[in-house]
């Protein structure tokens, strides 16, 4: 090789050389790039605000990011290499759809399935819908590797549209019903008019019968729309409250707080009659036209046409002024013969006060109604009334009463009775008074009774009775104190006295602070322990003259009542 020549090689060689550092810088700056580029696609990945997710053709989970992670609720060791079916994809939908089928034929053809909307599944059982966009990766060869997966919770917009479709269906419900309604309606309206056509006449007959009864009635009658406007109301009515023409009165009373003194008797009036249909003896107040109130008792009932159909309220009025005194009165003697059996017993003076605020205690604690604790009191003050009857020497004599004596005591119950029976209460207070020593398992007297053949009022009594008896001194031996009277009726709980009347008065005394207190009306023991106080006597003649009088009277007295 001449020197020429190898100049030339040489040359070359360094030609070479450079082309060579040229394209490595090349390489390591497309090199640097790619680096870039991966991490911002990285970046983007991680950061975005949707599931990105691939897997292969088999459906196992080969790829998640942060975003999927939280959504669904799973760790990255959780999750990935893990099939998507019972992982975040249920087998079957809620709809019934085989999803595990659905995915099966995306992993093979995810060209035909780019966008999906379907049911998924978090770590903690919950479900949420998906709206999914799938991309194929083909290797170099050109077939299927993997799929990218694109989801956004579509939740909130698969219920609005459930909740939609739904107004829709029940629209269409509504609309089918409404014209069969419709339709019947317009049958109904052609039958009518041709039956009004025949009727007319006999409908006007019948109006003027009617008009003449309500207008001759002594007792208020009227009828009012749902909203307790008055529509009629006759001469009777108008007459109670004081107005001068039923113009007048359905003007002024067109407000219902205008009529009824407390407007929240109305509501529990009208609450009755939507649950019943009607009510009978609801008693409230009203205001008459100079501003004064008036106790009512009133009879209710909702008038509906033959289809069913609200048309008014049809109802009487009475005045009950005059029997609301006769009760006043009435409670008040109630009071003075209880008062008149203490006076000849001493020693039990205020008991049936006490057994009586006692027994009310526990029926309001058993959510008896107010007529029904009202019958209460009546029964707890009257329920030794029968001790009118026994010996006053018996009564309040200090030591051991013999056997003879305690027969005679036992029959105050029945005296009791008999005294009451012919009174006609709106509740039995004679067989009450007569139960009041019965106990549950039949070893009571008089009658032996057991079980669910006592009353439940003479239940209460009975409890009252034992704990205020044994927590107050008797001649025969001082108190014992209220913890043994509890203790008592504890332990004989269903044996001898009802079970739930029992809770109730424990609950009275243990947990809500009841106290018998200072022991109201009567003559009170006074004294030590034991000691006596020398007991009212009066003649047999003096005797007999005050109980024929007192019960006589108490009778005359419930008869007024009933006929008022």
């Amino acid at each position: 090789m001449t020197k020429e020549e190898l100049l030339k090689e040489m040359d070359q060689m360094r030609k070479s050389m450079k082309r060579l550092q040229k394209s490595e810088a090349s390489c390591k700056e497309a090199a640097d790039l790619f680096r870039k580029r991966e991490q911002e696609y990285r970046e983007m990945v991680e950061l975005a605000n949707s599931i990105i997710l691939r897997m292969d053709t088999s459906g196992r989970i080969v790829f998640v990011n942060d975003f999927a992670l939280r959504f669904f609720g799973f760790s990255k060791e959780e999750i990935v290499g893990k099939n998507l079916i019972g992982t975040i994809v249920p087998k079957m939908e809620s709809s019934g759809r085989d999803l595990a089928a659905f995915m099966v034929s995306v992993c093979r053809n995810p060209g035909e399935h780019t966008v999906n909307e379907n049911e998924n599944i978090k770590k903690d059982g919950s479900r949420v819908w998906i709206l999914w966009t799938n991309r194929p990766v083909l290797d170099e060869r050109g077939r299927l590797a993997e799929i990218i997966c694109i989801g956004n919770d579509v939740t909130q917009k698969k219920e609005a549209e459930q909740i939609l479709q739904n107004a829709h269906d029940e629209l269409e419900k509504e609309v089918r019903e409404r014209t069969k309604k419709l339709q019947k309606l317009n049958e109904d309206l052609l039958f009518e008019m041709a039956e009004r056509k025949i009727s007319e006449e006999a409908l006007k007959e019948s109006e003027n019968r009617y008009r003449n009864i309500v207008e001759s009635a002594f007792e208020g009658i009227f009828q009012t729309t749902l909203e307790g406007k008055c529509t009629m109301v006759n001469s009777a009515l108008v007459a109670l409250l004081g107005y001068s023409s039923a113009e007048e009165y359905i003007a002024a009373t067109a407000r219902p707080e205008n009529l009824y003194v407390d407007a929240s008797r109305r509501e529990e009036l009208i609450r009755i009659l939507q649950t019943d249909g009607y009510v009978k003896g609801f008693e409230t107040e009203f205001y008459r036209k100079d501003g004064s109130k008036l106790p009512v008792s009133m009879n209710v009932r909702a008038v509906f046409d033959d289809r069913g159909n609200f048309i008014y309220y049809q109802g009487t009025v009475i005045d009950i002024s005059a029997g609301i005194t006769l009760r006043r009165v009435l409670d008040e003697t109630t009071g003075a013969l209880s008062t008149a059996v203490e006076i000849r017993d001493p020693y039990t003076a205020g008991h049936q006060e006490r057994v009586t605020r006692l027994a009310e205690a526990i029926a309001a604690e058993m959510n008896f109604s107010d007529e029904r604790i009202s019958a209460v009191h009546t029964a707890g003050m009257l329920h030794d009334i029968g001790k009118i009857y026994v010996p006053a020497e018996f009564l309040s004599r200090p030591g051991k009463i013999t056997d003879n004596e305690y027969n005679i005591l036992k029959q105050h119950a029945q005296e009791g009775y008999e005294i009451l029976k012919s009174i006609e209460y709106k509740y039995p207070i004679a067989e009450i008074v007569y139960q009041h020593h019965e106990r549950i398992n039949g070893s009571g007297y008089p009658r032996k009774l057991s079980g669910d053949r006592i009353l439940i009022e003479a239940r209460i009594i009975s409890v009252a009775d034992v704990v205020e008896a044994m927590a107050s001194p008797r001649p025969y031996r001082p108190a014992l104190g209220i913890d043994k009277a509890l203790d008592e009726i504890r332990k004989n709980r269903g044996i001898l006295y009802d079970e739930n009347v029992v809770d109730a008065c424990l609950t009275l005394f243990q947990d809500k602070g009841f106290q018998f207190g200072g022991g109201g009306g009567g003559i009170r023991c006074n004294g030590g322990k034991g000691a006596a106080k020398e007991p009212v006597r009066f003649s047999r003649l003096e005797r007999n003259h005050f109980q024929g009088t007192a019960v006589n009277f108490l009778a005359e007295l419930h008869s007024h009542l009933l006929d008022g």
